[in-house]
């Protein structure tokens, strides 16, 4: 059996088959606020090759993959077997009961990343006694040659159209704007009695320490906002749209439209295969279906983002 399983850190001058996502990378990892991390890896020996792998924050006796991040759990290889994979997450759990953890966390990344890869994992996953904690609704849009305006609901073509002829603008935001992009955004979440999932501090830091990987756009018109947003670069093939907004009084333009527009056209032109519109279910389970019609008029297509849960016995 030239495959191997390895707890820390992986040999020198592996190389990884597949593409990491930011969230799993160390120094991403290193911002969740929990110190003590078990980094688990699949490595094919003759190859020299890492196949497949898996970072736990450890809290008490409590395993999270991620513990405040969009999702962590497994990257790997999307030919590996299911039965491989098993007995890797079969490792795993040997090795996290050592080191006295009852409780583990794990949330994928959803499901129209890789379908094929998502399929193995929840197989993997539900066999060695893992249940379905949450399933959240996710939606995001394919990238390719299309324009997306060919993809869109009439009704968004039309808004589309009424916030150009208004001489609205989407735009790259720079850096030294970040305050003024997140009081808008705050603004935003505050009509709805909400605050942003990230703190002012908090995505600041993520701003300064990850530039390439953490993006600012807007629409604009005459240096005013009309709809902005936060995106996340996830690896090379994946844009995020994580934390967009734009105040009610805009709802008459649906400026909206013009932003996701934008972000699929900065997509295209860099050769992104997927934007994602994120989630669209509350924590307590709630389909939010006004949302999810918006998403779906846009070219949005569904799919589940999938969290579980495993409680070992005392």
């Amino acid at each position: 059996m030239f495959y191997d399983f390895l707890v820390g850190l992986p040999p020198f001058g592996y190389a990884y088959n597949f593409d990491n996502y930011l969230f799993n990378k160390a120094r991403h990892l290193n911002t969740q606020g929990i110190e003590q991390r078990e980094d688990y890896f699949l490595v094919h020996e003759f190859k020299k090759r890492i196949e497949g792998k898996i970072h736990f924050l450890i809290e008490g006796n409590k395993a999270y993959s991620p513990y405040r991040s969009l999702f962590g759990s497994f990257e790997m290889n999307p030919q590996m077997g299911i039965n491989l994979l098993s007995k890797f997450i079969t490792f795993i759990l040997e090795d996290l009961e050592k080191k006295g953890v009852k409780e583990i966390f794990i949330t994928h990344s959803a499901a129209g990343y890789h379908q094929v890869k998502s399929h193995k994992v929840h197989e993997a996953l539900t066999r060695s006694g893992f249940n379905v904690s949450r399933e959240a609704v996710n939606h995001h849009i394919p990238i390719d040659e299309a324009m997306l305006d060919l993809k869109m609901h009439a009704m968004e073509r039309r808004r589309l159209a009424k916030c150009r002829g208004e001489g609205l603008e989407f735009l790259s935001v720079a850096p030294g704007d970040f305050n003024r992009v997140y009081d808008y955004i705050e603004a935003c979440r505050a009509e709805k009695d909400l605050k942003p999932s990230v703190s002012r501090e908090k995505m600041g830091n993520y701003l300064e320490m990850f530039p390439q990987d953490y993006l600012m756009f807007a629409v604009q018109k005459d240096g005013e906002i009309y709809a902005a947003t936060i995106a996340i670069k996830v690896n090379r093939k994946v844009l995020y749209n994580f934390l967009p907004g734009s105040l009610e009084r805009y709802g008459t333009l649906s400026p909206m439209v013009m932003l996701v527009e934008g972000l699929y056209e900065y997509c295209r032109g860099r050769n992104y295969d997927i934007l994602d519109l994120g989630i669209s279910t509350l924590p307590e389970g709630e389909h939010q279906e006004s949302l999810i019609a918006f998403k779906e008029h846009m070219g949005g297509e569904k799919s589940i983002k999938m969290s579980y849960f495993l409680r070992r016995d005392a």
